[in-house]
């Protein structure tokens, strides 16, 4: 989930290599760069946490602007320029990039306009988690996301009354009703980008909103399923970086954080961009349902059987499909 935005005030520079590093979806760096000095700012650590940066360091002639990748999901950033003072850039503004998982990329590189004068400058770097290029498999059927010899009920679901999914990033989001405990399965193969089984309370109480205990996985095409409400664990299931198969446990079916019982929240998501930044929006699901397995979309109120698939069992699970974005850094560009 996105972090609140933090905009951070740094102290001017004066031939002296200083640092500072600030949490959160956007920030704004204010520095005033002299061309006799060397200057270090990373910037913008990811949200909840997600370590990416956007770094300023000192370079021949200017300064260049470099994006770091420390995760294991890809990260779209926007990147701009404000308050320029003597500054001459080497790509059209805004940058819009995406950087791959465990990847460093440069952004953007400036310098003095006019020779021999100190050149100033704001960045604002705004980044998500996930590709805004990504190009979903549109026919991707995926395996219901809860054990084999279980059974669930649709409670919630875009052909319903949708009680809470009423944003873009969770207008196609489906709830599972289940029993607790109810083992909750990849219904896709991918790689983990994001655990927390550590919260314990649920309830019908917005102070829960983000207390919701989750599994993200990120999937070849780019998109993302998250995988909310999870019960309470002392060990991880599943670790941050881990490749899975379809069909793997990943967690127990709960009612933590913003919950009035249990039940498996299930939504598929991917980056938009836009002319300001980036959105998360929701994707239509097909599943494989029947006896023999057809695809299909689930209805409201709908009474479902998980039956037995092989492990990494799921419409069209292409080849590459658990090694999700990995490559080279992909080129920066002016978003169109």
């Amino acid at each position: 989930m996105p972090g609140r935005p933090v905009v951070v005030a740094l102290p001017t520079i004066r031939l002296a290599a200083r640092e500072a590093t600030v949490t959160g979806a956007l920030c704004r760096l204010f520095c005033c760069l002299l061309l006799a000095g060397a200057a270090v700012f990373p910037a913008a650590a990811g949200a909840a946490g997600y370590p990416f940066s956007v770094v300023v360091e000192a370079a021949a002639g200017g300064h260049r602007l470099l994006g770091i990748n420390r995760g294991p999901a890809p990260v779209s950033v926007r990147l701009l320029l404000a308050d320029v003072d003597n500054v001459r850039a080497d790509a059209l503004l805004p940058v819009y990039a995406v950087l791959p998982p465990h990847s460093q990329a440069l952004l953007l590189q400036v310098g003095p306009a006019v020779a021999g004068r100190p050149h100033r400058f704001s960045s604002q770097a705004l980044h998500t988690v996930g590709s805004y290029r990504a190009q979903p498999d549109q026919h991707f059927a995926y395996r219901l996301p809860f054990a084999p010899g279980h059974r669930a009920i649709v409670s919630q679901s875009h052909d319903g009354p949708r009680l809470t999914h009423d944003t873009p990033d969770s207008e196609y989001a489906i709830d599972f009703a289940m029993p607790a405990g109810t083992p909750v399965v990849a219904a896709r193969d991918g790689v983990v980008i994001e655990t927390e089984f550590a919260n314990r309370a649920g309830g019908r109480d917005r102070r829960l909103l983000a207390k919701a205990n989750v599994v993200r996985i990120l999937h070849a095409d780019g998109t993302i399923a998250s995988y909310g409400h999870l019960a309470h664990a002392g060990i991880a299931p599943v670790a941050v970086g881990e490749t899975l198969k379809s069909g793997t446990v990943i967690g127990g079916v709960g009612a933590t954080g913003y919950s009035d019982g249990p039940h498996l929240h299930f939504v598929v998501q991917k980056v938009v961009g836009e002319g300001t930044g980036f959105t998360t929006v929701s994707l239509p699901v097909r599943f494989l349902i029947g006896n023999p397995p057809r695809a299909g979309s689930v209805a409201y109120r709908q009474l479902l059987h998980a039956g037995e698939l092989g492990t990494g069992s799921a419409g069209r699970a292409a080849e590459g499909d658990a090694r999700a974005a990995s490559g080279r850094p992909e080129d920066r560009h002016r978003y169109r």
